[in-house]
């Protein structure tokens, strides 16, 4: 199948992606390396929070004509692991997330917008690790950022590579745009649900002491 820039897309499918996915790993594992490695208990977080995030993604609240869509707050679960488990951890997960992604809905019509669309733009919830240190606050404020990046992602993508569907006469940078503004929606469902899980002690302390817990897991192996 031909697409935009006359690429073949299932050459890029088989070929290009995990190729580009496999260099991604093993340059963070590179970088990373002995550091960031993940105990039992934050391992089995990742898992439940991936399994969950994936599993809400399927839950369509509307889906946009050429991809995209508004999920219930399906990004939350990663946004959560990535507040109390770091930023490292969070973009390993979220390039893990990325991939299921392209699995479940691959729009690919050049390795650019692939990148954008995908690792970039899914993999962005890590910078919420960024600010633990600012207590409660710290997650609203870095989740704000997170769908800042990843709308700017959707946003560069759509006027790139998706203006060829706007209407005629709109520019594409506005046309992309208001495409892309179902992000902010999403973003202000995860905002509303976390006020709700942030305003528990119950939650937060638990979630405290598993953090703490899991991390010397790993200094006792």
């Amino acid at each position: 199948m031909k697409l935009i820039w006359d690429v073949d897309a299932d050459f890029i499918a088989k070929f290009t992606l995990p190729i580009a996915v496999g260099l991604i790993i093993l340059a963070l594992a590179i970088i990373f390396g002995a550091k960031t490695a993940f105990s039992t208990k934050e391992t089995a977080f990742a898992a439940v929070a991936l399994a969950t995030s994936y599993a809400l993604s399927f839950i369509k609240i509307f889906s946009m004509p050429q991809g995209g869509s508004v999920t219930p707050a399906s990004m939350l679960p990663l946004l959560i692991f990535a507040y109390y488990f770091g930023w490292k951890k969070g973009l390993i997960v979220g390039i893990i997330y990325s991939i299921l992604q392209i699995m479940q809905s691959p729009q690919i019509y050049h390795p650019l917008q692939v990148l954008l669309d995908y690792p970039l733009a899914f993999s962005s919830f890590f910078v919420v690790g960024f600010f633990r240190r600012l207590g409660k606050g710290g997650f609203f404020a870095g989740t704000g950022i997170y769908g800042v990046l990843r709308f700017l992602c959707h946003f560069l993508s759509g006027a790139v590579f998706f203006g060829i569907w706007a209407p005629e006469g709109m520019n594409v940078w506005l046309y992309s745009f208001v495409y892309n503004s179902t992000v902010l929606v999403e973003l202000a469902l995860s905002l509303v649900l976390a006020i709700f899980l942030f305003a528990s002690n119950n939650f937060t302390n638990q979630m405290e002491r598993f953090a703490a817990d899991a991390k010397k897991n790993i200094y006792q192996r």
